[in-house]
């Protein structure tokens, strides 16, 4: 072997290296136009409950996005200024971190296909396209607590990459899009199979705002209505709001439960804040007729969020994470 040759083969020793050691943001990389990645040797993660147990868990995270993927743009910020903050709420007092995502155009949830950040003591953070889930895939509506963390996760089902997932209900996460149809559609369909898609830098910010929000006692939040049940639990400070669904309204319950059990048009409703339109017609669900899973009767803490644990039907972590990529 000749001088040039070892030299040659040296390098690409090298390389390879280097590609095993890649951050998540080279693979994304990779499916957006440059070689291939190296998906056989991808170091994936499974699902676990505390964001500081996942290998990609950084307390120095320097926060502040501002690069993205090509064709991706945030959009306008001052289409959310007007909109509901629901730091406001009484009953969400326990948080430092709200994420809304509107899944259709709606006066009070804003823009479809949006999603929405607000941080205590700074109000609202971030406003960000986003992707949910398409007709018989859809993104389940709710007030939802983050039940697990998998910065490179992977889907079996769909045999894809779940970069930067935050587990939200049951198999639903959000979660990094990669490849440039995905991100293009952003704000403009529903294109996923029920979890919701972020731009990949995007997805990374999300990752550590939910993981550094705090753990400790939060106001136990029902699924359907928003409204506390009169529980404390231990839990992440940071609520994920899938809507169209019952808006909060703005008005502290009881500590007993409140209205929480009443049916949405029994409880006064927030004033509704009227926007432009962002496409020909205010499609979708209104939140009248948005069906969550939860709407039969059940005990105070079946149907809601802020607990740490896994809901005790749901089984091993690791057996739900493929089903909403």
């Amino acid at each position: 072997m000749n001088a040039r040759s070892f030299a040659c083969r040296r390098s690409a020793a090298r390389l390879l290296l280097g590609l095993s050691l890649l951050l998540p943001h080279a693979f994304a990389q990779a499916v957006n136009g440059g070689a291939e990645g190296p998906w056989d040797g991808f170091p994936r993660t499974h699902q676990v409950p505390r964001y500081e147990d996942d290998p990609g868990a950084d307390p120095g995270y320097h926060f502040g996005v501002t690069q993205s993927f090509s064709p991706y743009r945030d959009p306008d910020r001052t289409e959310a200024l007007p909109l509901p903050n629901p730091l406001d709420d009484p009953d969400f007092a326990s948080y430092n971190l709200i994420v809304v995502v509107s899944k259709a155009d709606d006066p009070f949830w804003g823009r479809e296909q949006t999603l929405r950040v607000y941080k205590r003591g700074v109000g609202l953070l971030y406003y960000w396209l986003v992707s949910t889930g398409m007709a018989g895939h859809e993104t389940a509506a709710g007030y939802f607590s983050p039940k697990s963390f998998s910065s490179r996760h992977w889907s079996s089902e769909y045999d894809a990459p779940m970069l930067w997932a935050v587990f939200f209900h049951g198999g639903m996460a959000l979660h990094s899009s990669l490849d440039r149809a995905s991100i293009a559609d952003m704000g403009k369909a529903a294109e996923s199979h029920g979890c919701v898609h972020e731009e990949d830098y995007r997805a990374e910010e999300m990752f550590h705002l939910i993981g550094q929000s705090g753990y400790g006692p939060v106001d136990q939040i029902n699924e359907r209505t928003g409204r506390r049940t009169g529980r404390t639990v231990n839990g992440y400070k940071a609520l994920i709001i899938i809507g169209p669904v019952t808006p909060w309204t703005g008005t502290r319950t009881a500590d007993a439960g409140g209205d929480a059990g009443q049916p949405a048009d029994a409880r006064p409703v927030a004033t509704r804040l009227v926007l432009p339109a962002a496409g020909p017609d205010n499609a979708g669900d209104s939140p009248a007729s948005v069906g969550v899973e939860t709407a039969s009767p059940a005990p105070a803490d079946a149907s809601a969020t802020g607990n740490a644990a896994w809901p005790p039907d749901a089984g091993d972590p690791q057996d739900q994470e493929q089903a909403g990529f």
